[in-house]
């Protein structure tokens, strides 16, 4: 400031401008003030102390003149034209810089072609090397340097030292990671050799839809409803330690079964059994396996529900938590979801061997309909129509009914034949009566359009034919046929035939087919009475003394005597009952012109002399005739011998 007039005018302050911005910015202050003042060695603090001092005295004597003069209205800045020019001043600097960089690598290659000409030519400009000579500049030191050997073995210990430190630094970071990956290995080969267990276990694995990293399963079935058939995909995570679990999202994850109990009037007699839980710890394809039958069991359960509805005409019943079905007169199966636990251990009942059967031909029956749903998914499907097709329930229960009332009526004809053939036989009848049961297979061109899986399904449940086959006497047979359709559930047709060479055809022709069994067995009792009696009877037109002929009933004789005025004609009559499981075989006989023809004697009437009657049992019993007092017996006889002995003292 010594050096300047002190009448020099100068001030730090930015120049007026109508946008401060740019008179504000440091290389224009910094070259203001190497013009204004000549650098910033011509500033010093006392000098700019005091300028401040004068500036604010001149300013407060100007208040006090009230010389104050009004400040212009603003004008409202341009905000593309300040964007414009800061651009302009932006590109001003990098172009000064630019330039001051070029000078100063020009300097250090001038600098650098005294010592490493080679080398610095290549970075030297071209215009230099025209005007200044190669190697004309050059430096050198001015005093010694300050760095001692001390210092540098120093240095060097330090250097040493730090990359001794960095090296095991480096050791340690690699055995970290190396433990690491050995760890991640070891878990990765745990997961993978869990996730081959599964593949080789038949299921089937796949990316998830909303996560392509991540590996699933699906385990359940293609032809499931929409409902089963979203939830039959699992992810596999993988736990710290490497082994996976089944993370089934938000469904869920307890284990359910069917369970089937036999109820015998109100006590319960039988249960199927129910698989124990799986622990947290099991393999990984048994816990699939365990999800798959879950799923299973709850669309076997919301499907048994749905048909229990469509079946309440024939005693099926529907709660809250059970379903209820009839299967003869004193026994009924109720149906519930359980879930697994160790407490369904139920103890030996009788109907247990029922009870799993049942389960076991559910879980078929569930079965061989997805499989038919898949059959007629993949055929030609039928003409669009303005009608909806709606999903019908599968039949379930509907085929179990008919199977068990079909298995009912082949019971009643043991009952009704078996006991029949043994009073026969205590008769000694000639040849020996004998019946025969013989399953009717489904058409061969059914069967061979389907599966072998579904064709022995087709065998035990639908289109149920039996026939049996009763030979009584060597010309008569009767044949009954019975028939349940799963249509009719509740209606077994029992068809009767008889053998063409039957001289029934004309006595006694079979009824039309029958939907009662009572009515099937009231006229197979009458039938054999009938046949017996044909047995000993002669053909019209051909009658002799001394032989039988038939008479308006079809089940009694009349014998031809040759002095019938003196009374000697009878009457012979046959009769077969069937009472609380035990057949009867009965032959009454009686004097022609006495009018209790065909009187019951089984309540022990006495007939008079040449009257009476004789009985066959097949409870094994003595056979009792009705002349016999109590105590009395005598040696068991035939048939014929008791025919041929009618009439005879």
């Amino acid at each position: 400031m010594g050096s300047m007039p002190a009448d020099f005018p100068i001030s730090l302050q930015p120049w007026p401008s109508k946008n401060n911005d740019s008179a504000s910015t440091l290389p224009t202050f910094f070259q203001r003030i190497y013009v204004e003042r000549g650098g910033l060695r011509n500033i010093t603090e006392e000098s700019l102390r005091k300028e401040i001092a004068d500036e604010e005295a001149a300013a407060a004597a100007g208040k006090d003149d009230g010389d104050v003069e009004e400040e212009p209205l603003k004008e409202e800045p341009d905000r593309l034209k300040e964007l414009m020019t800061a651009r302009a001043d932006m590109l001003d600097h990098v172009h000064l810089a630019h330039h001051e960089a070029l000078l100063a690598l020009d300097a250090v290659s001038l600098l650098l072609t005294k010592d490493l000409p080679n080398q610095a030519i290549t970075t030297t400009n071209p215009q230099i090397r025209d005007i200044v000579p190669m190697g004309s500049l050059g430096a050198d030191k001015l005093s010694a340097s300050r760095y001692t050997e001390a210092q540098k073995l120093d240095n060097k210990r330090v250097a040493k030292g730090w990359k001794i430190q960095s090296l095991n630094n480096a050791v340690d970071s690699i055995l970290a990671s190396a433990t690491r990956l050995e760890n991640e290995i070891a878990k990765e080969t745990k997961y993978w050799e869990q996730i081959l267990d599964v593949s080789d276990a038949g299921w089937s694995l796949c990316r998830l839809p909303n996560e392509k990293h991540t590996l699933g399963v699906r385990f359940g079935f293609a032809e499931s409803a929409p409902a089963f058939k979203n939830r039959s995909l699992a992810a596999f995570r993988r736990n710290p330690d490497g082994t996976i679990y089944l993370d089934q999202g938000l469904a869920s994850t307890e284990p359910h079964a069917l369970r089937v109990r036999i109820r015998t009037l109100s006590e319960e007699t039988g249960s199927s059994t129910l698989p124990l839980p799986l622990s947290d710890d099991a393999p990984i394809e048994s816990i699939v396996l365990q999800a798959r039958n879950t799923i299973f069991a709850t669309e076997l359960w919301q499907e048994l529900n749905r048909e229990s509805r469509l079946l309440g005409s024939y005693g099926v019943r529907s709660y809250d938590d059970t379903v209820m079905c009839p299967l003869t007169a004193h026994k009924k199966m109720v149906l519930d979801l359980v879930p697994l636990a160790e407490s369904y251990l139920p103890t030996a009942q009788p109907d247990d061997n029922l009870a799993e059967g049942i389960s076991l031909s559910l879980h078929l029956f569930l079965s061989a309909a997805h499989r038919r749903k898949h059959r007629s998914r993949t055929q030609i499907p039928p003409a669009i129509s303005n009608q909806k097709q709606n999903a019908e329930p599968y039949s379930l229960l509907r085929p179990l009914i008919t199977r068990m009332n079909h298995q009912s009526a082949i019971t009643s004809t043991h009952r009704l034949f078996k006991p029949l053939c043994a009073a026969l036989a205590s008769a000694k009848v000639t040849p020996e009566a004998t019946y025969d049961i013989e399953t009717t297979p489904p058409p061969a061109a059914l069967v061979n359009s389907i599966s072998i899986t579904e064709a022995t399904i087709l065998a035990l449940t639908d289109r149920l034919e039996s026939i049996v086959t009763f030979k009584v006497t060597e010309k008569t047979s009767v044949i009954v046929k019975l028939r349940t359709a799963t249509q009719q559930v509740c209606n077994t047709t029992h068809t009767i035939i008889l053998s063409p060479e039957s001289p029934l055809n004309i006595t006694c022709k079979a009824p039309r087919p029958l939907d009662q069994w009572s009515k099937v067995e009231e006229y197979v009792l009458y039938a054999t009475s009938c046949a017996l009696a044909s047995s000993f009877s002669q053909p019209l037109g051909h009658e002799e003394a001394g032989t039988w002929e038939p008479t308006i009933s079809a089940d009694a004789l009349r014998r031809i005597d040759a002095d019938e005025t003196a009374g000697r004609g009878m009457q012979l009559s046959f009769q077969a009952d069937l009472n609380k499981g035990i057949a009867k075989l009965r032959v009454r006989w009686e004097h022609s012109s006495q009018s209790s023809y065909g009187a019951d004697s089984s309540n022990g009437k006495r007939f008079g002399k040449g009257e009476g009657e004789y009985e066959w049992r097949s409870s094994g019993d003595e056979p009792r005739s009705a002349d016999w007092e109590d105590g009395e017996g005598e040696v068991v006889r035939s048939l014929q011998e008791v025919v041929e002995g009618v009439g005879r003292s």
